[in-house]
C-alpha cells in the first residue's frame, strides 16, 4: 500500500529550493498489483523459514552430540580390545566423534550470535548547520509522499541508503534515517544526487512493500554472512589440521570437513532463497527508479547511472594507488572525497566513452538484485519525464563547509575502518596538491606537482580497502 500524500505535498517549494526547480507536485507511482504485493509477502515468510530450517540443522547436530556422548561412547568401551594399544584406541574411537560433532556443533551456533563487522560510523549531520540540504531532502520526500528522515549522515562510500534509523527497533514506525557518500556529493550535480535520494525514498513509498524488502534483505545478508566471514575461530580450527599431532591433525581436519558441509548445506539454502528473491527485488529497483526519474528526467536518469559508474571505477583506481602508496611510504590524502571529484572531472572522453560502453553492455543475470544499467536507462527512457528539477551546479554545494567534511569523513574512514590512528605525519593535504599550477611551471599534460601516483590519474581495479592489512606493508 502506498504512503499517503502529506499535507506538505501540494504545498509551495521553499524560497531556498525555487531556484532548482522547473516545476513541482506530488508524484502520482504506478501501485502495486495485489498479485506483486501477495508474491513478496510468500516470498518473506519463505525467507524467515530459510533461517529456522538453519536452526533445526544445528539443533539436530547438538542431539547428534548428545547421542554420540550418551550411547555410543560408552558402547565402545565394551569392544573387546585389551592391552595397552587396545584402551589407546577405545580413547580415539570414543572421544574423536564427540568432540568432532561438538565443535561442528559450536562452529554452526557461532553465527546465530555473530556481529557485524566493524565499520566507520557516520557523521550525523546537525540541521541547523545544513539548512539546504535539509530543505531539499525534505521536498523531496514530501513529493515523493515518502516519510521524511530523522536523521541525515555522511560516511565515505560511493553510496546512498535510506534505511531504518535503528535497525529492527524502528520496523514498525517511520523512524528513517539517510546515509549518503561524501564523494558521491563531491561527483554528482545537485539534479543527480536529488535523484539518488529520490531512488532510496522510492522505496519507502509502498509502506508493506517495503518492510518486507528488508526482512528478505536482512536475511540474504545473514546468510552471506554465516557463510563467507571467517574469524579467528576459523582460523584456529584450521592450524589444527596442520599440526604434528595425528589424532589433533584428525580431530581438527574432520571438524573442519563438517564445517564445511554444513556451509555447503547453507549456500543451497542462500541460493535457493536469493534466486526466488531477486525477482522481486529487482521490480522494486524499477519502482524506486520510477520515482527518481519522475524528479530527475529520463535524461537526467541515464547521466546520473553512468556517472555513478564512472565515480565507482575511479574510487576502485585510486584506492589502489593509495595502497601501493602506504605500503611505500605510510602516506594518505586527507580529503577522499575531495580527490575523487577531482579525477572523475579529469576524465578523458575515450575513457568516458570506455566506462559508459562497459557500463551499458552488462546484462541482468537471474540471481541478480538490481537490474543491470542497460535495462534500467532503457526503461527510464520509455517513461519520457521531463523533470522537475533542473540544476545542474555541483551537489557538493548544497553542504556548507564541504572540505571540512570530507576530511572528517576520511579520518573516520581510516580509523573505524582501516583502524588506523589518525596522526598529521601520515596525512597529505589534498588542496595543496590539486592547486593549480601556472602554465609556465606546469605544462597542461603534465602530472600535478610532484604528488604520489595517488594523485595522478588511478589505474587498476580493486575494491576499497576494508582492513588495515589491506593497506599494511
Amino acid at each position: 500500500m502506498d504512503v499517503a500524500p502529506s499535507d506538505e505535498t501540494t504545498a509551495e517549494v521553499s524560497p531556498e529550493l525555487r531556484a532548482f526547480f522547473a516545476r513541482s507536485g506530488p508524484y502520482v507511482g504506478k501501485k502495486p498489483s495485489a498479485f506483486y504485493q501477495l508474491g513478496l509477502a510468500l516470498v518473506t515468510g519463505t525467507m524467515v523459514l530459510l533461517p529456522l530450517i538453519y536452526v533445526g540443522l544445528t539443533l539436530y547436530a547438538g542431539y547428534g552430540t548428545y547421542f554420540f556422548a550418551t550411547h555410543y561412547f560408552a558402547s565402545v568401551w565394551e569392544w573387546p580390545v585389551n592391552g595397552r594399544y587396545g584402551v589407546m584406541f577405545k580413547v580415539i574411537a570414543s572421544c574423536t566423534p564427540v568432540l568432532m560433532l561438538g565443535m561442528t556443533t559450536l562452529f554452526m551456533v557461532k553465527p546465530l550470535f555473530a556481529r557485524r563487522a566493524k565499520a566507520m560510523q557516520p557523521i550525523t549531520l546537525v540541521r541547523q548547520q545544513q539548512p539546504l540540504f535539509f530543505a531539499l531532502v525534505k521536498h523531496i520526500c514530501t513529493l515523493l509522499g515518502a516519510p521524511v528522515p530523522r536523521e541525515v549522515r555522511l560516511d565515505c562510500a560511493v553510496n546512498a541508503s535510506a534505511g531504518f534509523r535503528r535497525g529492527l527497533l524502528s520496523f514498525l514506525g517511520n523512524d528513517l534515517v539517510l546515509t549518503v557518500g561524501l564523494p558521491l556529493v563531491a561527483g554528482l550535480s545537485t539534479r543527480q544526487l536529488a535523484g539518488v535520494i529520490a531512488h532510496e525514498f522510492g522505496h519507502f513509498r509502498q509502506s508493506a512493500a517495503m518492510r518486507l524488502s528488508y526482512v528478505i534483505r536482512r536475511v540474504n545478508g545473514w546468510f552471506a554472512r554465516v557463510i563467507y566471514e571467517r574469524d579467528s575461530w576459523d582460523e584456529m580450527l584450521a592450524s589444527w589440521s596442520q599440526t604434528d599431532s595425528g589424532w589433533v591433525n584428525l580431530m581438527g581436519g574432520g571438524a573442519r570437513f563438517a564445517v564445511w558441509l554444513s556451509r555447503l548445506l547453507l549456500k543451497g539454502l542462500m541460493y535457493f532463497g536469493h534466486a526466488i528473491s531477486s525477482f522481486l527485488m529487482r521490480q522494486m529497483e524499477f519502482d524506486a527508479d520510477r520515482s527518481e526519474t519522475y524528479l530527475a528526467g529520463s535524461g537526467g536518469f541515464e547521466s546520473t547511472a553512468l556517472r555513478l559508474g564512472e565515480l565507482g571505477a575511479t574510487t576502485e583506481h585510486l584506492y589502489e594507488e593509495m595502497q601501493r602508496t602506504w605500503r611505500s611510504s605510510h602516506l594518505l590524502p586527507d580529503n577522499i572525497p575531495l580527490l575523487v571529484a577531482h579525477h572523475v572531472g579529469r576524465l578523458s572522453e575515450t575513457q568516458r566513452t570506455k566506462l559508459a560502453a562497459e557500463s551499458l553492455a552488462e546484462k541482468t543475470g537471474w540471481l541478480d538484485t538490481h537490474p543491470s544499467h542497460a535495462d534500467r536507462i532503457a526503461a527510464a527512457h520509455r517513461s519520457a519525464e521531463p523533470g522537475i528539477l533542473e540544476d545542474d551546479g555541483p551537489a557538493a554545494d548544497l553542504l556548507a563547509n564541504f572540505d571540512v567534511l570530507g576530511r572528517f569523513v576520511t579520518l573516520a574512514h581510516y580509523e573505524d575502518d582501516l583502524q588506523i590512528p589518525t596522526t598529521d605525519d601520515f596525512l597529505i593535504p589534498v588542496e595543496a596538491v590539486l592547486r593549480p599550477p601556472s602554465v609556465e611551471a606546469v605544462p597542461a599534460p603534465a602530472p600535478i606537482l610532484q604528488a604520489p601516483r595517488w594523485m595522478g590519474l588511478p589505474s587498476g581495479e580493486v575494491p576499497p580497502p576494508r582492513s588495515p592489512e589491506q593497506l599494511s606493508p
